[in-house]
């Protein structure tokens, strides 16, 4: 009984004392490298806490290659001396890291976040020499080399689909993940990555490219894997029946270290043999990934319907409601909502007469940093009336596939009316006759005393003279003349094809002005969305193929249909290629998004000479 008692004291002494000094101890952070590595050595810097942080925030490695990490272990234990318990953890997290090139460089503090509470460790500082580091002359050198254990089975990349039957337009978030295992334990390297072919599918890249790729832990069949999420993309299927995402491939190169035996069983006991690596290149390629889209249903199906599938709202704004002929007003409307917003060509809005309305300017504001796409596009009108009177303004409604309730939804914004007075030194009449009437001049004439002889035959005869005619004619020629311009205009404008076909070039080089200003700032994600947007938008407008039509698929077969060479097809396909690839590929960005402005650029300017030739 006396030593049960005494064993239950012990056990509560320990515990009461490890949650005592987790309370009361302060986080200590310290991180550690070699001092000396040879150039494209391998070599471990780790940071070890005494506390488990909860975030790791990234760290300046640009004179190193990051082959591995970051990783993380721990350990704990706990003491008694004199009847003194203590309690003692350790965290550490590793990175496997190879220098660049010789010279001696710092890697700056690595930052952690600690209990709402932000450490940092301290600097280290390496020296980088050509050629190995390790000591060949080593008398004890007398090795016996083991086995090197790799497993190719230990890294694969598997690919994942949100749903696998999704309606046409439905947002499916694909993941493709790199598993590797416990065979690799001196880093990797990835190299030629393919991007999957997404042909039937407008795609947006989730997550920030430029961060440090997050990683788990999964057991499979026992085995420990780390698990790095390296692409995450949502896709909305463009068309009914299977689609498949070709598989991604890349080229894996595993590094994988060895212990040597000395010889000296006591040697190797305390101080571990020595270490040894090697290489293996495999050319990993990930599953297929295959969506049966279900088709739109056609019963119910608004006449308005904008082909899209999601959950959206919109909403309309107007600077003011009452003004003068001249002045100008804006009308903004806000489409928000979960879903491809970007295939919002127009909301065929039809204004009355004696308004002035411009051609709507376009704002995307996407966001797709989180786990799916979501935004707004945002139409804004410029309106100038010329015309007294009141003028209600049309009705902005939408109409899309709601997925939750499997119907067809319509959504109606608010509609303004326009009180316009006159405005100063203007005349004008009613809104009811629609026409302007001109300011006569001012100048007052001489009365003409002289009496005239408008009878044929006088000495200044008028009427069947020349002049009698022509004023007579001159009214209808204008009048005839009027009616063919008017004519020309209603057919040019009712026909969208020939509008858009003429406004293609000039809308594609303000979404490449956009993108020169976010090349200018180094923006690389926002700058290839407008550069694809300019590209597709472009091809759209140039040859009237809804948007929703056009995939990496159906372009070829599009443009085949609309008389395009096929040189001018393949420049296409290749400059969006290179435009997504761009996005994750390594390397200065600034000379990858230059080079891709200048093939945008290109293209469009050639597919202009080719049309213009043609014409």
């Amino acid at each position: 009984m006396k030593a049960s008692l005494n064993y239950l004291l012990s056990t509560v002494l320990i515990i009461f004392s490890s949650f005592s000094n987790s309370v009361f101890s302060q986080t200590t952070c310290m991180a550690k490298a070699p001092s000396q590595v040879g150039v494209g050595q391998p070599f471990t810097y780790s940071v070890t806490l005494n506390q488990e942080a909860s975030q790791i925030y990234a760290t300046d490695f640009s004179n190193f290659n990051v082959l591995n990490g970051p990783m993380s272990s721990s350990s704990s234990s706990i003491t008694m001396i004199n009847g003194k318990t203590t309690q003692s953890s350790s965290y550490v997290y590793s990175y496997t890291l190879a220098a660049k090139k010789e010279g001696t460089f710092t890697i700056p503090s690595t930052s952690f976040k600690v209990d709402s509470k932000t450490v940092k460790s301290n600097a280290v500082t390496i020296k980088v020499v050509q050629g190995s580091t390790q000591n060949q002359n080593n008398p004890r050198d007398r090795r016996s080399q083991q086995n090197i254990s790799f497993n190719e089975k230990d890294v694969f990349i598997k690919a994942y689909a949100s749903k696998n039957t999704p309606f046409v337009g439905e947002q499916v978030i694909l993941t493709h993940k790199l598993y590797i295992g416990p065979s690799v334990n001196g880093g990797y390297r990835v190299d030629n990555i393919n991007i999957p072919s997404q042909n039937g599918l407008w795609s947006y890249t989730l997550g920030d490219p430029k961060a440090n790729t997050p990683y788990t832990v999964e057991v499979i069949d026992g085995k420990r894997f780390t698990v790095y999420e390296i692409r995450k993309t949502a896709v909305f299927p463009q068309k009914a029946g299977e689609i498949t995402v070709t598989p991604m491939e890349m080229k894996f190169t595993a590094r994988v270290i060895s212990q040597q035996s000395s010889g000296d069983p006591f040697f190797d006991q305390f101080f571990g043999g020595s270490q040894s690596s090697r290489d293996y290149t495999l050319n990993l390629q990930s599953n297929n990934v295959k969506l049966n889209v279900k088709e739109l249903p056609k019963t119910n199906q608004p006449e308005n319907f904008s082909g899209l599938s999601g959950n959206f709202t919109i909403k309309t704004l107007i600077s003011r409601d009452k003004l003068k002929t001249n002045d100008a007003t804006n009308l903004t409307i806000t489409v928000s909502g979960s879903g491809n917003l970007q295939h919002i060509e127009d909301l065929n809005l039809v204004f009355p007469t004696g308004l002035d309305v411009t051609d709507p300017k376009i704002t995307d504001n996407i966001n797709t940093s989180g786990n799916s796409v979501s935004g707004t596009r945002i139409f804004e009108y410029v309106i100038i009336p010329r015309n007294t009177g009141t003028f209600t303004l049309p009705t902005p409604t939408f109409s899309y596939f709601d997925l939750n309730t499997k119907s067809y939804k319509t959504i109606t914004a608010l509609s303004f009316t326009l009180t316009v007075e006159k405005g100063n030194g203007d005349n004008f009449v009613s809104s009811s006759n629609q026409q302007k009437i001109k300011m006569l001049g001012n100048d007052i004439r001489f009365i003409k005393t002289t009496k005239n002889d408008l009878k044929k035959g006088s000495a200044e005869p008028f009427f069947g003279s020349p002049f009698y005619y022509s004023l007579l004619i001159f009214p209808l020629v204008i009048f005839i003349v009027f009616l063919i311009i008017r004519r020309k205009q209603i057919e040019y404008y009712s026909n969208t094809a020939l509008v858009k076909n003429k406004k293609a070039r000039k809308v594609a080089q303000k979404n490449l002005k956009n993108g020169l200003k976010l090349l200018n700032l180094n923006q690389k994600d926002p700058f290839y969305i407008e550069i694809s947007r300019a590209l597709w938008g472009y091809l759209s407008n140039k040859y009237h193929i809804p948007l929703a039509q056009l995939s990496m698929e159906s372009v070829e077969n599009k443009l085949k249909e609309k008389g395009i060479a096929e040189d001018m097809i393949r420049q296409f396909i290749e400059t969006l290629e290179q435009c997504e690839y761009a996005r994750f590929a390594p390397g200065d960005s600034s000379v990858l998004m230059n080079e891709m402005y200048n093939k945008a650029l290109q293209f469009i300017l050639n597919n202009e000479s080719v049309s213009k030739n043609e014409l």
